[in-house]
């Protein structure tokens, strides 16, 4: 039974609307209607991302019990990548040219391009990326386990897809506001004013000027050495 990721690094977002309750079938009808299509007949370089749950890494099912997260929903996304392996390319077109003892036109090798991809995709399987969050229906927030650009645009778009909210990246502040605190310590966030940094420019200025070594400074003169008087 696969685990949920408990550890490294995460994104926290945020979504203003009206969300289905885990809790209503309607919620995993529309996991399903976003659910992981397999490309791994595939006879062209795709991508193809969508939900799947621990339970079933396919996506064919979204039972109740595989997405409980315990303290939240246990939403995953599976990204599956088909691309061609280069050296391939490479191998067929070396073998290509020495049969013919010259090299191959632009068009020649556009050509063989398209006969390999034809051939041998369909038997080149795809990269599998996992990608995991929990959701908290009543926070309205999601804890996505992933850091990296695609993951958390392709995690956006398609939880816009599916539900129809946009998700907004939180930052302190906003994550503050959104904590049940007591009043008087949210009317105090209300107040917070952004701070000011310094240009990138300026900040680098001040870097190196931190960085230089402190002039020397010559000592007093003590009046020793002086001709008696």
């Amino acid at each position: 039974m696969a685990a949920l990721k408990k550890s490294g690094s995460f994104v926290v977002y945020h979504w203003d609307g009206k969300l289905t309750d885990p809790r209503d079938p309607a919620f995993a009808d529309a996991l399903k209607n976003r659910r992981f299509r397999t490309i791994e007949n595939a006879a062209s370089e795709e991508v193809s991302a969508g939900w799947v749950t621990a339970g079933d890494p396919t996506g064919d099912s979204f039972d109740a019990e595989d997405l409980d997260g315990g303290a939240g929903t246990w939403l995953r996304l599976r990204i599956d990548k088909k691309k061609m392996p280069m050296k391939w390319l490479q191998i067929h077109r070396d073998a290509a040219e020495k049969s013919r003892g010259k090299k191959l036109s632009a068009r020649e090798r556009r050509e063989l391009k398209d006969d390999l991809m034809e051939q041998l995709l369909p038997r080149v399987l795809p990269t599998i990326t996992l990608v995991d969050a929990l959701l908290y229906h009543d926070k309205k927030t999601v804890q996505l386990f992933a850091t990296s650009k695609t993951a958390r645009e392709t995690f956006s778009k398609l939880f816009f897809d599916t539900f129809g909210e946009p998700l907004e990246r939180a930052n302190p502040l906003q994550s503050g506001l959104r904590a049940q605190i007591a009043p008087e310590l949210r009317a105090q966030l209300d107040r917070l004013e952004p701070i000011r940094w310094p240009r990138a420019e300026k900040a680098g200025e001040l870097a190196r000027a931190a960085k230089r070594p402190a002039p020397a400074v010559k000592a007093a003169d003590d009046g020793e050495g002086e001709g008696d008087s």
